[in-house]
Parts: structure tokens; C-alpha cells; sequence
């Protein structure tokens, strides 16, 4: 059995829905929020790391400007986590 795929459009696919899923992952709970405690700063910290650590780019730089983007825009609305 052989199976053909575009391996970049497989990644760069799964990177946007992750992005989009941190993006909304913020917003759900950090949203409302007017002052950040110690606990939610060391969760909004861990749920970046994780998927940060989880995300396979090698090296595209498509894929890199993505999540450079994703994360300037997070910083900008939640700057406490950065």
C-alpha cells in the first residue's frame, strides 16, 4: 500500500489548529480575568510550553512565521504570560 500526501500542508494544517485551538485555550480562560494569579500565570506558562515542545516545524520557516505570529498575538492581549 502506498500513500502520497503533501508531508508540508500535513503540518502546516495540524500547526494551524493548534494555534487556533491556543489562541481560544487563552481566551477561554483568561479572558474575563482582570488580575492574573501565580496559579494562572503557571498554567498559561505550561499550556505554551506543551505546545510549543509539541510543535514539528523542521525548520519551515512558513511554519515558524505561524507561530511567531500566534504567540506576538497572544502576548499582545495577555502580556503577563511573557
Amino acid at each position: 500500500m502506498t500513500v502520497t500526501a503533501d508531508y508540508e500542508k500535513i503540518l502546516q494544517d495540524n500547526l494551524k489548529e493548534d494555534l487556533d485551538w491556543l489562541e481560544k485555550e487563552f481566551e477561554l480562560l483568561f479572558k474575563e480575568k482582570k488580575k492574573f494569579t501565580r496559579e494562572d500565570i503557571t498554567l498559561g506558562n505550561q499550556i505554551l510550553d506543551n505546545v510549543i515542545d509539541g510543535i514539528k516545524t523542521n525548520n519551515s520557516e512558513e511554519l515558524l512565521n505561524l507561530l511567531a505570529i500566534t504567540l506576538n498575538r497572544i502576548e499582545q492581549s495577555y502580556p503577563d504570560f511573557f
